[in-house]
Formats: C-alpha cells, sequence, structure tokens
C-alpha cells in the first residue's frame, strides 16, 4: 500500500494535460463549453450581490457574503485557466490561482461552520407559515388600534378645543403646555389671539422633554400630590382682572403608573363668587332682620302677655289673673296651713265724678288712684282691678290682724286722697271686705272650697261695709253673703225677670218672641241715630238699638244701673235674647221694603258670645220673622272681644255667614288692639267715645283717632265716631274723614215707635237727600 501510494503521487508519474486532448479532439470542445458555463454562472452570483447591494442600501449584509462572493469570483476564474491550460498549459499560475482559491474556500468554510447550528433552528416552512400569519393579525390588530387610537385623539381634539369650559394641559411642575379656545376666550385673549397654538405631537414632544427633565431630580411631584383635586383659583386675564375659577385636575399616568402630565378643567365662577358675596350680605341683612323681627315678636308676645294678664287702664293685673293667683293662694292655705288675707275694695262716690266730668275723669281718676295703693302695699301683694270701680288686694302670708292694719291704712289712704279735674276737687271713699285665708274651722268649711266662694265672700262683705254707712272696712261673716245675695235677687233678679215677662229663666227659644208683647211695660227698646258725614254717596238709615228699663214710677232707669248686676248673676243670656225676639217681631210688620231701606245695630254680651246655643237661635229668630239678615249688625265691645278672643272671632264668622253685619265697638279702649284687629272680619269700627271727646285739645288723641281711621280704611271697615256731643267735634271728624257720626250733638236716642230729632237738621236732612 506504501508503494502504491507513493508510486500515485510521484511527480514523474504525472502525465501533462496537453498529453491526451490531441488524441481526442472531440473532447476539447466538451471542456472549453462546460468550463465557459461554470465560470459564467460563478460570476453572476457576486453580481448579482452587487445589485441587491445597490439597491438596498439600507440593508447591512453579513460578511461571511462577501467571502462567498470572492469564492465564486476565484473559482470561476479557475475555469476560465482550464480553458487556456488547453493551449498554454502554465501549470505554476495555475496551481497558485487554485491555492488562493483552496484558501478563500477553507476561510469561507470556517466562518459557515458556527452558523451551521442558527441555521438547524430557523423554523420549518410550516412554522414560518403560521408565524407569518400571526405577523398578520398583529399588524391587523395594530392598525386597528393605531386607528381607534387616531380617532380618540381627534376626538379629545374636538372636545379640547370645541369644550365651552376652559380646558389646560399641565406639567409635572405646574407650567402650562397648552390651552384650549375656551380658556383663551376666558382669559381675554380671544379666539385666534395666539399666532401658534401646537399640535399634538409638539404637545407629546414637549411632555416628553419635560419628563425627562422631571427624572432627573429628586421629587418628580413638583405640582401635583395627588391624582384629583378641586379647588378655587384666581387667573390674571389680560385686561390685568382677576378672574375667580373652579379648577378641577386630573392626574394622567403612562401604561406603567408614572405620571405624565396633568388635564385642568377651569370654569369662571367669578359672578358665582360676586352672587355668594351678595347673597352672603343679604343673608347677614335677613339675619339682621329676623333678629330685629324677633326681638320685635318677642317684644310685642311680651305685651300681649303683659295685656292678657293685666288691666289696660290702670296697669294692674286684671280679674282672671288675679283669680289664678288667689286660686295658687286658697289651695296654699288648704293644704300647707298658709296664712293670708282678702281684700275688696269698692270706691264710695266714684259716680259723682264720672257723672260729672264724664268718663275721661273717671278713668283718670281710676290711674292716680291705682298707682297710690300701689305704694301703700308689699312688692310681694297682689292689687288687682276687678272692673269698674272694684279693686282686690292679696296680702301673702298675712293674718287678719295685720290684713286689718293695712285694709285701715288704704280706706285712710283713700280718705285723705283729692282729686283734681280741671277746676274741680274731689274726695273719695271706699267700702273694704275683708276675708282671712286660713284652714280654720272658722273660715275653712264656708270660703275656702274654690275662687268662686272666695271672691263672693269678699263681694258679701264689703256689701256690708257699705250697708254700715260706706268708708269703713268689715270682716267676713258667714251670713254677710246669704245677705248679700238676698239684697241682689230682690232688687235685680225679680225686677229682671218681671221686666222680660217670665220668672222661670228656662223659657224656650220660641216663646221669647210670643212673650215679647207683655214685657213692653218694664223693660223698653230706643234707638239713636248713626248718620253719615264722610260722603255724600246714598247709605241705609243706620240705627243702633239701646235697651232702658222703665221701674214703678215710670222712671227711665239707664242700662249701668242694672246691666252689671245682670251679668255678675248670669242673667246677660237672656237679656239679649229678650232684645233681639222684640226688635225682630217689631221689625217683621214693616215690611221687606222698609227693612231694605234700614241697619239696625244690636250690642251682644260676653255671655251670648260664649253660648254655643246662641248661633242657633239667631237662626231660629232670623227664620220665625223672616228678616233679613243684612239689615241687622250685631255689635260686641273690644274689651269682651279681647277677653275671650277665639269664641269672638268663631261668633263674628257664623254672623257673617248668616249674612249679618258686625261692629266693634269701643275701639280704642285696649292697648293694643290693632293687633287683633285685623284677625276679625268686620264692618264697622265703632271708635272709643272718650277717643272722640278729646281730639278737641289733645293733639296726641287727634291723631290717635285720625290713625285708627286710616288703618280701618285700609282693611276695607267703615268707622264710626261716638259722643259726638257738639258741632265742633263733628268738624274734627269729618276732617279726619270718619264715616259715620253718633251722639247727642246728632240726635238723642228715642223710643223705638218714634222719628228722632236731630240737633242738627241740616246733616239729617242732608243725609235724606243724599
Amino acid at each position: 500500500m506504501k508503494e502504491l501510494l507513493k508510486d500515485l503521487f510521484a511527480l514523474p508519474n504525472f502525465i501533462s494535460q496537453g498529453y491526451y486532448d490531441p488524441y481526442y479532439p472531440e473532447l476539447v470542445w466538451l471542456h472549453i463549453l462546460s468550463d465557459t458555463l461554470i465560470a459564467l454562472a460563478y460570476y453572476s452570483i457576486p453580481l448579482m450581490l452587487l445589485y441587491f447591494i445597490h439597491k438596498r442600501e439600507d440593508v447591512a449584509l453579513p460578511p461571511v457574503l462577501w467571502l462567498f462572493g470572492a469564492f465564486f469570483i476565484t473559482y470561476g476564474t479557475s475555469q476560465i485557466m482550464e480553458i487556456t491550460m488547453l493551449w498554454y498549459p502554465n501549470y505554476a499560475l495555475y496551481g497558485g490561482f487554485k491555492a488562493v482559491s483552496a484558501v478563500i474556500s477553507i476561510y469561507a468554510a470556517g466562518k459557515l461552520f458556527p452558523l451551521i447550528p442558527q441555521a438547524m433552528a430557523l423554523k420549518s416552512p410550516a412554522e414560518l407559515e403560521a408565524a407569518n400569519e400571526k405577523l398578520a393579525r398583529e399588524i391587523v390588530e395594530r392598525q386597528q388600534a393605531e386607528a381607534a387610537l387616531n380617532e380618540r385623539e381627534a376626538l379629545f381634539r374636538s372636545i379640547f378645543e370645541g369644550a365651552s369650559i376652559g380646558i389646560e394641559i399641565i406639567d409635572m411642575a405646574g407650567q402650562t403646555v397648552a390651552r384650549n379656545s375656551a380658556l383663551e376666550q376666558m382669559l381675554g385673549y380671544g379666539k385666534n389671539s395666539r399666532s401658534h397654538f401646537p399640535k399634538d405631537e409638539e404637545i407629546h414632544q414637549e411632555l416628553v422633554a419635560r419628563k425627562r427633565d422631571r427624572y432627573r431630580v429628586d421629587n418628580p411631584y413638583l405640582f401635583w400630590e395627588r391624582d384629583r383635586y378641586q379647588m378655587e383659583k384666581r387667573y390674571l386675564c389680560k385686561d390685568g382682572q382677576l378672574m375667580w375659577c373652579h379648577v378641577t385636575g386630573y392626574l394622567v399616568r403612562d401604561s406603567e403608573g408614572n405620571p405624565e402630565f396633568g388635564i385642568r378643567m377651569v370654569e369662571d365662577v367669578t359672578k358665582h363668587k360676586q352672587t355668594l358675596k351678595q347673597l352672603q350680605h343679604y343673608q347677614e341683612r335677613l339675619e339682621d332682620m329676623v333678629g330685629e323681627r324677633t326681638a320685635f315678636l318677642a317684644k310685642v308676645n311680651e305685651q300681649l302677655s303683659w295685656e292678657a294678664t293685666h288691666d289696660a287702664l290702670t296697669g294692674l293685673i286684671n280679674r282672671r289673673e288675679f283669680e289664678q293667683r288667689l286660686e295658687a293662694a286658697v289651695l296654699g292655705a288648704r293644704k300647707q296651713n298658709q296664712k293670708h288675707t282678702l281684700c275688696y275694695l269698692d270706691l264710695d262716690r266714684f259716680k259723682i265724678v264720672n257723672d260729672t266730668c264724664g268718663h275721661a275723669a273717671g278713668d283718670e281718676l281710676l290711674r292716680q288712684l291705682s298707682a297710690m295703693l300701689q305704694t301703700h302695699v308689699r312688692q310681694t301683694d297682689i292689687l288687682a282691678r276687678l272692673g269698674g270701680d272694684e279693686f282686690a288686694l292679696l296680702l301673702y302670708n298675712c293674718p287678719l290682724q295685720q290684713g286689718l292694719k293695712v285694709a285701715r291704712s288704704l280706706k285712710e289712704a283713700i280718705q285723705t286722697f283729692r282729686f283734681v279735674w280741671q277746676d274741680k276737687t274731689f274726695s273719695l271713699g271706699v267700702s273694704i271686705g275683708v276675708v282671712p285665708l286660713t284652714d280654720c274651722q272658722t273660715y275653712g268649711h264656708v270660703v275656702l272650697q274654690n275662687v268662686d266662694k272666695v271672691l263672693s265672700a269678699a263681694d258679701a262683705a264689703c256689701y256690708q261695709a257699705k250697708n254700715k254707712g260706706r268708708n269703713c272696712v268689715h270682716i267676713y261673716k258667714p251670713n254677710d253673703e246669704d245677705l248679700a245675695q238676698q239684697r241682689d235677687q230682690k232688687q235685680w233678679i225679680a225686677r229682671i225677670n218681671q221686666a222680660i215677662g217670665e220668672n222661670d229663666t228656662d223659657k224656650t227659644q220660641s216663646e221669647y218672641s210670643q212673650t215679647s208683647e207683655l214685657a213692653d211695660n218694664k223693660f223698653c227698646l230706643y234707638y239713636q241715630p248713626i248718620v253719615s258725614v264722610g260722603s255724600h254717596r246714598f247709605v241705609r238709615e243706620y240705627h243702633e238699638v239701646l235697651l232702658r228699663l222703665v221701674d214703678e214710677k215710670g222712671e227711665v232707669i239707664p242700662p249701668m244701673a242694672f246691666l252689671p248686676a245682670a251679668e255678675r248673676y248670669n242673667l246677660m243670656p237672656i237679656i239679649d235674647r229678650w232684645v233681639i225676639s222684640t226688635f225682630l217681631a217689631k221689625q217683621a210688620r214693616q215690611g221687606r221694603e222698609m227693612q231694605h231701606r234700614s241697619l239696625y245695630a244690636l250690642n251682644l254680651s260676653t255671655a251670648s258670645i260664649n253660648d254655643e246655643n246662641f248661633i242657633n237661635f239667631l237662626y231660629e229668630q232670623f227664620s220665625l220673622h223672616e228678616i233679613l239678615p243684612e239689615t241687622i249688625c250685631f255689635e260686641i265691645t273690644e274689651s269682651v272681644a279681647l277677653s275671650n278672643f277665639s269664641q269672638t272671632n268663631k261668633l263674628i264668622r257664623a254672623l257673617k255667614y248668616l249674612g249679618c253685619r258686625v261692629a266693634l265697638d269701643d275701639f280704642g279702649s285696649c292697648i293694643s288692639s290693632f293687633a287683633y284687629l285685623k284677625q276679625l272680619p268686620l264692618d264697622y269700627l265703632k271708635i272709643a267715645g272718650d277717643l272722640i271727646e278729646g281730639i278737641l285739645d289733645d293733639t296726641i288723641t287727634y291723631e290717635s283717632v285720625k290713625a285708627i281711621n286710616n288703618i280701618a280704611h285700609v282693611m276695607g271697615i267703615e268707622t264710626i265716631a261716638k259722643f259726638v256731643t257738639n258741632a265742633s267735634i263733628l268738624e274734627k271728624v269729618k276732617d279726619i274723614g270718619v264715616d259715620y257720626a253718633q251722639g247727642y250733638g246728632i240726635a238723642a236716642p228715642h223710643p223705638l215707635v218714634t222719628k228722632p230729632s236731630p240737633i242738627y237738621p241740616e246733616i239729617w236732612l242732608e243725609r235724606r237727600c243724599s
């Protein structure tokens, strides 16, 4: 084998290529053609690489491809040399060139060998096809995402630019990157005032640049402290004015949760702030007004509370409040063995002052006397005016003997008191009944049953003091009350029952009209004209019906002589019903034509107002006598109305529903009449006589009457002036604008069967002819 290999590779044994070519000519062209084609094939591959590199400058080819290009060029050249060797054999050149080709080939193979594992790792055609399909889907999805992103960007842009509220984009340091048109206009720069508004990509680039700068500092939250906030801040407008805005900020984060930029929505609240400031000012003013009104109402309530418990004329507590305090004292005396003393005071010769100088003088006397009495009692004692010229004094924790000393000191003080009115001087006396309030057997089983018993006992003791000659003090005894009741029953109960024609007070309502004729010889009806002085328009003949009592001698007794006793012993309901039934029976005889021409006023007492069946009695009487309700006006005094306002209001509304008219009499005699006046549906307001009498000489009284008249007219109520006693008062009344006048200066009361004879016939004729 060794010899064989040695002979094979021995140089002498190699035969030159030219040795066999001439012997086979047909093989020479075969070599030439095949080598040429092989060389062209080798040369074409590097040319194609050069063309690819020329067209795709962006593609970086790996170095191994350059080696393969050199390899193909050297082997192509080797094939050309194969052809030349047929004619010009140069084995040295040919062998050297082949050696170069071999080096290039080995070097390329060395470079190619590491690429074999990578080539082996390449995916199969099926895998490449699946990857291509996946890549195609991802490309479609990315295109859709880009389209949605573009759509969202366009939507955001349209919202950003078209929003009516101001919007600005803020970087993390609080600097403004972009503002929309609404914010620019809000700040006063106008819609197209900016020379350049940044586009989306410019805003993005600006934010990216600022984001890079942001990461260079230790704290990236230079301005934003939370993802969302609301605040009010002021913006500086172009004109230099400061504008209050409500700002809502939102922090935008990237996919990794890092803050990128912020969006602020800005709303102009300057007018809102101004409105709030004005509202706050109005609210403060309203609170002040409410405070003032509350203080006023508190004062009014305090005044009303005071009026409900005090006498308007004297300022002393009234009968109702006194009875409540007396009840507490009686309870203390009965259960806690306390000792108190009750004094009942009735002035002597008081009627002389009233009859001589009028009611104004009597009222002033009562005021002065009340003030004087208060200086003679302790602050813990209770001094009250029960009505008229009657007073009561409750001495707390005061035994009988000490109470007698107080009563006698009061008697002496009143006896020495002098009342001066104009050019007249009057002296008075007082009859005092004293009742000890104690739980001993002497008085407890008789007196301390209830307040009515105590007051009745005090009244009886006072009456006994008058029987003993007046101006003295009398201590209550059990038989005093019986004597007083016997006196009243003999003097008034019998006479009043006789006057209405029947002692039986349980007579039915329909029987009053049937027995009215029997009573005419005792009770009789008078009437006094009320004439129109305010205008020349046509008015009805207006009269007030008055009650009189004729005694056995034929003398006419005024109502104030017997009505107090009738009120005390609950005879007023009988009297009121007698007056109403008797008057309606007389009116029924005149016919409907006469009824339409006249209007009559009838007075109602407290007892009738509080009588729940009284309105039913009126319905029966109007139906029985067929009287038009609108021809009747019922008068209620102010003091009666205020003593039981709710019941009075209820009755007035029932009378108005029936069709009757209602007048409030003696208006102005109480302090706060206006507080109640607007709540009552009245037709007429009769101004108190003492006010009318004072309008000549007293400017304050004149203005008070004028104010009452004006307020009544505002409420749609007509006014009537009482006690018009002369022409001077009448002229004043006309100047004030009062609608009607009544008094002895117009006409005196006359019996119901006769016509009045007015003192001033021109007034009467003027009314009749108008």
